[in-house]
């Protein structure tokens, strides 16, 4: 494991991760203070809860994803994949060292998050307790079996074609699910046109894993069913995202 060492390491020294982190700790804490909550306090738990998913998104999409690319792109072009598969560590093994080093600063920061849901706006109903819980592993749950396999993307495709395009597929991709194929849905209502159907059906539907609207308006967790579906179904996406990653990762660039 001396690859994850080194990503994690490399990660440490930059030290943008502490930028990352203040993000997801202290933005939501002020952020709901910047409203005009006086006309209803009431609602600064739910726009804190809120305030929390949206900055754990955008720092998950702006600086983990770059990250990963950046990585990707960096083992393939400064020789150390070369090194690495020289001494015995198979291309495979690499792309999962890179991997697991960015999953290291990516589940705390989901940790920090659940946390602040459910320090800082924990309603006060005992049933509400529950389910507010419940929703909130469930959105973290889904959470990472969305960007845990992009940030596997990142890496493969910033290892063969750089870190620029590594970083802007799988951010095109998670954009595309979670607002782009709401656009599509209008599109397939209004027009029924079959070649857009046939895209909406083989869209990563990633706008499901986003459970904001459950917690800010206390609709209360997924059913055991419905959640086992959708967990199953991101389960689906990330085993064709893995095996598109291992057979895109280079380990060093083409001759």
């Amino acid at each position: 494991m001396q690859l994850y060492r080194l990503t994690l390491a490399t990660i440490l020294q930059r030290k943008v991760w502490i930028v990352a982190m203040l993000c997801v700790l202290a933005l939501p804490i002020i952020l709901p203070y910047l409203t005009s909550y006086e006309r209803n306090p009431s609602l600064i738990e739910p726009a804190r809860a809120q305030a929390a998913w949206i900055c754990l998104w955008v720092v998950s999409l702006a600086w983990l994803l770059f990250q990963a690319a950046r990585f990707g792109d960096e083992s393939a072009r400064s020789g150390l994949g070369a090194y690495f598969l020289s001494t015995g560590v198979s291309r495979l093994s690499q792309m999962v060292q890179i991997w697991l080093a960015c999953l290291t600063f990516l589940i705390p920061f989901v940790i920090l998050t659940v946390a602040v849901c459910l320090i800082g706006a924990m309603p006060s109903g005992e049933g509400q307790i529950q389910m507010w819980v419940a929703t909130n592993l469930q959105y973290a749950a889904l959470f990472l079996l969305v960007v845990a396999p992009l940030a596997l993307v990142a890496i493969s495709v910033g290892s063969r074609f750089g870190a620029t395009v590594g970083y802007l597929l799988p951010l095109s991709l998670s954009l595309y699910g979670i607002y782009g194929v709401g656009y599509l849905a209008l599109m397939t209502a209004e027009q029924g046109n079959l070649l857009i159907e046939w895209l909406y059906v083989i869209s990563p539907h990633y706008h499901l894993a986003d459970l904001t609207p459950r917690l800010v308006f206390k609709h209360g967790s997924m059913l055991a069913p419905e959640f086992l579906q959708l967990v199953a179904y991101f389960v689906g996406i990330k085993l064709v995202l893995s095996m598109f990653s291992t057979v895109c990762f280079q380990a060093k660039p083409a001759a």
